[in-house]
């Protein structure tokens, strides 16, 4: 016998709870008021499969991933104008709500409810290759990573099309930092359209604001709205600005906090599910530390201590600076990071703080600020060793006229 749980709106709902009543093997257990009780519900291991309407409020897709996290089926009814929609939440069956309750009964009978599998994750398209996803990590502190993802974002905007995202959930302030004056944030817009099974490339294009050579999703307004930019809905924004861009640069929260717990990743997203799912959809990963003694201590820490996650790693350590690190300040950067985390050839960035004020000051990427700056020459072979290749021609050109 398998229960059943019932979150359905309307004069839909008593005609599903007959026919699930008479269904043989099936059970109605619970008829959910809200998603609270659907979610405490699944989470009591009261049911085996939900039924879901589109109109249930609150029904998205970090709903429908925490009812397969602990292990429930899910069948979505939607309005035939809006099967498409629920479809995309990744609902195990969808029904046409004219089909009434007989349609759910047959779709719980085609599922196989003694042994659950989730619905495997989207295949990417065909055709043109996807764009890459560079995100911008490192320790706890203030090593320079918002300058340092501006910097590196307007870089590769010579190289191709550039979207910059702000998904730090502790410290967001790409927007200040490029003097974009906006009362709505640009990525919880664009995760509420994915978790509602509504993100396309209009929709992402119209979240972003422009900056310059690039577009930017900014950050939340306030830290504490972090609860906006659930994991799954981030790795959804990331997916579909593939499409749309040839890069896509992200700043996230530094540190790392591991989330052990079934309780936090089903009922509700964890504060560094955004940096999670940033981090396992890079391409590359810089990691950022800075040159000195505290800056290398946790530096070597995360890179000792952090798990691995997916990506090509690169090491860089900003603000280099004899006044930090003594004499040969290259080499003893080079050497205890060598010695201490394996780490023999990072990029270094040399401290220009004059040039980082006016950047700051004039709301510009530190390569558009002062393209001269001595810590351009460490962005330059970061963007170099990403791309793969030194700056084409054509990039270069582009740089050119646009500091003129």
């Amino acid at each position: 016998m398998h229960g059943v749980l019932v979150a359905v709106f309307g004069d839909l709902e008593p005609d599903v709870v007959a026919h699930l009543s008479k269904a043989p093997g099936l059970t109605v257990e619970r008829r959910c008021a809200d998603v609270a009780e659907l979610l405490a519900a699944a989470g009591a291991r009261v049911g085996t499969v939900a039924v879901v309407s589109a109109s249930f409020f609150g029904i998205d897709h970090t709903v429908i991933d925490r009812l397969h996290a602990m292990g429930v089926s899910v069948v979505g009814i939607a309005q035939s104008e809006d099967i498409e929609r629920v479809a995309a939440l990744r609902c195990d069956a969808v029904t046409d709500a004219a089909a009434g309750g007989a349609a759910v009964v047959e779709a719980i009978e085609r599922l196989d409810l003694d042994d659950f599998v989730p619905p495997p994750p989207e295949a990417e398209p065909d055709g043109d290759p996807a764009g890459l996803v560079v995100t911008l990590w490192g320790p706890h502190g203030a090593p320079g990573r918002t300058t340092m993802a501006a910097a590196l974002a307007m870089e590769l905007s010579y190289e191709g099309t550039v979207l910059l995202v702000d998904a730090d959930t502790i410290a967001p302030s790409l927007a200040q930092a490029l003097g974009i004056v906006d009362e709505t944030s640009g990525i919880a817009a664009a995760c509420r359209a994915a978790s509602n099974g509504r993100l396309d490339a209009t929709t992402l294009q119209a979240a972003a604001a422009t900056a310059g050579r690039i577009r930017v999703l900014t950050g939340l307004t306030r830290p504490d709205r972090w609860r906006e930019v659930p994991g799954r809905a981030v790795e959804d924004v990331l997916h579909a600005a593939r499409a749309a861009f040839d890069w896509i640069v992200v700043d996230v929260a530094g540190g790392w906090e591991d989330d052990d717990s079934d309780y936090g990743s089903a009922f509700a997203p964890t504060r560094w599910s955004a940096q999670h799912a940033a981090l396992g959809a890079a391409d590359h990963v810089v990691i950022l530390g800075e040159a000195d003694a505290v800056g290398m201590y946790r530096l070597v820490s995360l890179l000792v201590d952090a798990p691995r996650v997916e990506g090509r790693y690169h090491v860089a350590v900003n603000k280099l600076r004899s006044s930090a690190t003594g004499t040969g300040s290259t080499h003893q950067v080079r050497e205890v990071l060598a010695r201490l985390a394996g780490e023999g050839d990072p990029v270094l960035i040399a401290h220009d703080a004059a040039a980082a004020d006016s950047a700051m000051r004039m709301a510009e990427p530190l390569a558009v600020a002062v393209p001269d700056s001595k810590a351009m020459k460490g962005v330059r072979e970061l963007a170099g060793r990403i791309i793969g290749h030194a700056p084409t021609r054509r990039a270069i050109r582009k740089r050119r006229k646009a500091e003129q």
